[in-house]
């Protein structure tokens, strides 16, 4: 029985169970993609790394469709929001490239890419080092991996594969013993997602509380979902975030740039 089904069977039937579980038919089933010609990688750990002077912490800006957990959104642009983003300080974009549950795609990716001059991390439900591979094809400077829904070995072989493609890898994880083995697996990009993908929960203080035992040992940390406010961003950024991966609460507002430039402080309040 593989990692991912240990670990959400303590859940079932868990979101993120079900989700990885229909990515790895879905790549049994799918014809090869042909390679795109992609663009040289951008620094995606710089970015993270190079905090703006005033800024609480650097920002991963999400942009999707709709989510399990969020339902639909009232911004179907992907490329608008991305910009909006870029204009408003992101260090970065997440592109969310599942159809099913996000309603992304590839195609998504590389409009993105080829909008903005940040990095651009594709996140989705990997399960394979063939996708690390394609990621890169389509133009992503970094992918996301789940340690929680990923064996050891699957791991190792696919940051080695983000290694060969020259990309990054941010490897997300939930508890601590989950992001332990992601360092043993040779992360260096480390993020704790205060969302358990099993049961779609949010406590924004998880990323707090386990973030300072792996300070030391990673070369960044990310705290992922739930932070709506600055006051919570400087809290990530004294439990040792460096960046922050923020989506939805900037999704549902009307302008997700001007939420962006508020969330940063940068509305006239003191970060």
């Amino acid at each position: 029985m593989s990692w991912w089904n240990r670990s959400a069977s303590q859940a079932a039937p868990g979101t993120l169970d079900r989700i990885m579980k229909r990515k790895r038919e879905e790549l049994d089933a799918r014809t090869p993609i042909a390679p795109y010609p992609h663009p040289a990688p951008r620094d995606f750990a710089g970015a993270l790394l190079r905090r703006a002077p005033g800024r609480p912490v650097s920002v991963i800006a999400e942009v999707k469709r709709k989510s399990p957990s969020g339902g639909a959104f009232p911004h179907t642009d992907v490329v608008a929001v991305a910009r909006a983003y870029e204009a408003a300080g992101a260090s970065a974009i997440s592109v969310l490239t599942d159809g099913p549950d996000f309603g992304g795609s590839l195609a998504d990716l590389v409009a993105v890419r080829a909008a903005v001059s940040v990095p651009v991390l594709r996140k989705d439900f990997l399960v394979a080092a063939q996708e690390v591979e394609e990621s890169a094809l389509f133009g992503a400077d970094a992918v996301l991996l789940i340690a929680d829904a990923l064996e050891d070995g699957e791991l190792r072989e696919m940051l080695a594969a983000a290694r060969t493609a020259r990309i990054a890898a941010l490897v997300e994880a939930h508890t601590e013993a989950h992001a332990e083995r992601a360092l043993a697996a040779g992360a260096e990009l480390v993020g704790i997602n205060n969302r358990d993908l099993a049961t779609l929960k949010t406590d924004v203080g998880t990323a707090l509380r386990v973030m300072p035992r792996l300070r030391a040992r990673a070369r960044a940390l990310v705290a992922e979902s739930g932070l709506k406010s600055v006051t919570e961003l400087i809290a990530a950024r004294e439990a040792g975030a460096d960046a922050v991966l923020v989506g939805e609460s900037l999704l549902r507002d009307a302008e997700p740039g001007r939420a962006l430039t508020r969330l940063l402080g940068e509305d006239g309040t003191p970060p």
